[in-house]
């Protein structure tokens, strides 16, 4: 029964060297009546015109093809159409190639250079622009036609992107080897099957040499010989645990984005297990490494598990006993991947349009008449950013007012001198820091008697978008000076509130006209104006996202007894 079953062992052994001979042979590769079919072959005139699909008419119903009768294309001929595919191995990072028959055309108009042709019948895929057709031909007489294909398949020696040439130099690589086998112990013929496999995963014979290296091994296990994995070679000893073949140490990867690790591992193991934890964590977390091939074996560290600023993992290989052995990295001494943050999309910065409408009445003397200001405004700002240039704004005013010294006005009784200016100003805010800013403001504007200049500087401590804190100081030619400090508070989205003090001596800070006079004496103060103080509330309701109005009231004066009240509104929008 012993010898039966080696009997039957070594017969499909055989059978396996016999299907690579033949394939060789089929190339014409080898020694003896392989050569000599491979001179037969060569003597034979081609047997195929190979062309591509350049266009489709018709909705697809007609192909362009670039086979026209300078290359033996004639009307009526049929010609199979083939769809190309080239995909890269997801482990080995190799290219594999291959195409596959969708059906048949016939030629119809055929010219020099190019032919149209329709499908014969029902084709298994939508033909496109870049299919590869195939013109046989009978060879010439007298020669010996190259083998053909079985019913339903390709010619062995057919591969993507060329014919038996592509394949060649392998079958003489896997000739050379069993050449350089004959005569040689089963252990010798194992090692160099695997190392082929090993170097050419992908290669036309890796799989047939890879079964029949396994097939060896339970024969020499059958025989009494050393284990059936892990064979020695002369002056080793037998190999019991697994080993690694080969890993490629990633030194980084990209924060939240999914990792895949692979290992190729010798015939010894039969699974792996990557363990996996972020630094400085106590434990680590398995995951079971699938089989991605013959020796391959991958497993994906999830997205979320990868996070600043490193992992560590350690690789193990099990066995057929249910041990298992590091292979990469040790638990203690684990290797490390530089986590690198995942690269923020910034935001397309938003660019704010506003324009702003207020206006504002102070009567300063308990609504006398002889010490008062109106002034109106209109803004139309662009905010940009939070730091470097934050906002520019322009904008118009119309300010216009009476007063004058106490003495003129309340001793003497003297009428107030009018005030009037009309101007313009740019205005840029700075932000040095998204909490801080420095406005400046360039105003030119015109006086009833001339041309007057001004300006303001401000700082802003906050955010403008949100609760903040204004200083500032403001000087208008011909009309005065003022200095204030103004809170904007939005802690209410809907409702911004803003609290705002000022020390001036406007409307009358300036003097430089000669007044009218009666009976010699002047009718209107000529004196200066006093500096006062200015209290103003002012609420808002945000009817929409972008639209505000709101109110204001104030208390002004210059004294206990000259002083009197206020009002204002004020509209926004910003889009």
């Amino acid at each position: 029964m012993f010898h039966s079953e080696n009997a039957l062992r070594r017969g499909g052994r055989r059978a396996r060297i016999a299907a690579v001979l033949a394939a060789l042979c089929l190339l014409g590769i080898g020694t003896g009546a392989g050569a000599q079919t491979k001179t037969s072959a060569s003597d034979a005139a081609p047997t195929e015109i190979t062309g591509t699909v350049l266009a489709l008419e018709e909705e697809g119903e007609e192909l362009i093809l670039d086979l026209g009768s300078s290359l033996g294309a004639t009307e009526g001929a049929t010609v199979e159409i083939w769809r190309p595919l080239k995909l890269k191995h997801p482990v080995t990072g190799k290219v594999i190639s291959d195409r596959f028959r969708i059906g048949t055309l016939e030629l119809g108009q055929v010219r020099p250079s190019m032919s149209i042709a329709k499908a014969t019948g029902t084709l298994t895929r939508t033909p496109e622009k870049g299919d590869l057709v195939i013109l046989r031909k009978s060879p010439a007489p007298g020669k010996t036609a190259p083998a053909q294909p079985d019913a339903g398949g390709e010619a062995p020696d057919k591969l993507p992107g060329g014919d038996a040439a592509s394949a060649e130099p392998e079958a003489i690589t896997i000739a050379t080897m069993f050449d350089k086998l004959k005569g040689t112990d089963l252990v010798t013929r194992i090692k160099a099957y695997e190392d082929y496999v090993r170097e050419k995963p992908n290669g036309r014979y890796a799989r047939v040499l890879y079964e029949e290296a396994a097939s060896l091994r339970r024969l020499l296990e059958a025989d009494g010989k050393p284990a059936s994995k892990g064979v020695p070679l002369k002056g080793q000893t037998t190999r019991t645990e697994p080993s690694l073949v080969s890993f490629a140490r990633p030194t980084a990867a990209v924060e939240g984005t999914p990792l895949e690790l692979a290992v190729e591992l010798d015939d010894l193991a039969t699974g792996a297990i990557l363990h996996v934890r972020t630094r400085g964590k106590p434990s680590y977390t398995p995951l079971v490494m699938a089989s991605a091939g013959p020796g391959y074996w991958a497993a994906t560290v999830p997205g979320d598990r990868l996070v600043p600023s490193e992992i560590e993992y350690f690789i193990e290989a099990t066995m057929e006993n249910g041990a298992a052995k590091a292979v990469v990295g040790l638990p203690g001494s684990p290797e490390r991947i530089e986590i690198l943050d995942a690269p923020k999309v910034a935001k397309p910065e938003k660019r704010i349009a506003s324009a702003v409408l207020l206006t504002d009445f102070a009567d300063y003397n308990g609504l006398k008449g002889n010490d008062r200001v109106w002034q109106t405004e209109g803004t139309f700002g662009l905010r940009y950013g939070d730091t470097g240039v934050r906002a520019l704004r322009t904008g118009f005013g119309v300010y216009r007012g009476v007063g004058g010294s106490l003495n003129d006005l309340d001793t003497l009784g003297l009428s107030g001198r009018p005030v009037g200016l009309t101007y313009g100003y740019l205005e840029t805010e700075v932000g040095f820091h998204r909490l801080f800013g420095v406005i400046g403001r360039v105003a030119i504007g015109l006086l009833d008697d001339g041309v007057a200049g001004g300006g303001q500087v401000l700082f802003r401590i906050g955010n403008d978008r949100e609760t903040n804190l204004v200083l500032g100081g403001e000087l208008l030619g011909g009309v005065g000076l003022r200095g204030f400090t103004q809170l904007e508070l939005n802690t209410f989205k809907r409702v911004p509130i803003l609290i705002r003090t000022e020390v001036t001596n406007q409307p009358a800070g300036t003097s430089r006209f000669q007044p009218p006079t009666e009976n010699g004496q002047p009718t209107q103060s000529t004196e200066e104006g006093e500096v006062g103080a200015r209290g103003i509330v002012q609420v808002g309701y945000r009817l929409t996202p972008g639209l505000v109005v709101a109110a204001r009231l104030s208390f002004q004066g210059r004294t206990i007894n000259h002083a009197g009240p206020g009002f204002g509104g004020a509209v926004g929008y910003e889009w």
